[in-house]
C-alpha cells in the first residue's frame, strides 16, 4: 500500500517522511477506522485514504514521533472512515444479524448498545469539527487533558476550557434529540 502512495512523492525526504509516518501510526489509524467501520478490508482502505491525504499535505505534517502528528493522522484515518461509512450506509441494506448464533435478547442488548453508541457518535462528529476533534480525542482515543493540549498545539488551559464547552454542547444535543424523539 505504501509504496504506491510513495510514489507519487518526488523528494527523497518526503519519501523517508511518509515511510517513517507509516510505521510509526499505521496501527492506531488502523484501530481508530476499524472501531468505526467493524470490518478490516474497510479499515485499510480508510488508512490507504488518510495516507494519501497526508501525502498531499505533508509539508504541514509535524515530526512522525510528535503527539501532535498521531493526534492528526488518526482524526485523519477517523474523517476516512466516516466517509466509507456514510457511503457504504447509503449503498447496502442493513445487516442481518444470524440469531441462531446468539440468543436473541443477547442479540437485541447488542444491537441497542451499539445504536446508543453510534448515535452519540455521530451527535460528537455533528458539533463543530474542534468540539468534535477534542472529545473524540478524550474519550474515543483515552488522551489525557495534557497530552490533548499538545495534540491540538493548544494550552492545557484552553483544552480544558475547549472540552468543558465541547461537553456542554453535546449535552445540549443529546438533549435535544431527547426532545424531538419523544414529541
Amino acid at each position: 500500500m505504501i509504496s504506491a502512495i510513495l510514489a507519487t512523492l518526488t523528494e527523497t525526504a518526503d519519501q523517508s517522511k511518509l515511510r517513517a509516518l507509516y510505521e510509526l501510526h499505521r496501527q492506531s489509524m488502523y484501530r481508530a477506522a476499524f472501531s468505526i467501520l467493524r470490518e478490516p478490508y474497510l479499515a485499510e482502505d480508510a488508512v490507504h485514504n488518510a495516507f494519501l491525504k497526508a501525502a498531499a499535505h505533508l509539508q504541514q505534517i509535524g515530526e512522525p514521533g510528535e503527539r501532535r502528528t498521531s493526534g492528526y493522522l488518526c482524526i485523519l484515518a477517523r474523517n476516512a472512515a466516516i466517509d466509507i461509512y456514510n457511503s457504504r450506509s447509503r449503498q447496502l441494506p442493513t445487516e442481518d444479524f444470524d440469531e441462531s448464533l446468539a440468543d436473541l435478547q443477547d442479540v437485541e442488548l447488542e444491537t441497542e448498545s451499539r445504536a446508543v453508541q453510534r448515535e452519540i457518535y455521530d451527535l460528537i462528529c455533528s458539533l463543530e469539527p474542534a468540539y468534535c476533534d477534542i472529545l473524540l480525542l478524550k474519550f474515543y482515543y483515552d488522551l489525557e487533558d495534557e497530552a490533548i493540549a499538545e495534540t491540538l498545539g493548544i494550552t492545557l488551559s484552553n483544552a480544558r476550557v475547549r472540552l468543558h464547552r465541547a461537553r456542554t454542547k453535546l449535552k445540549r444535543k443529546i438533549r435535544e434529540e431527547m426532545y424531538h424523539a419523544g414529541s
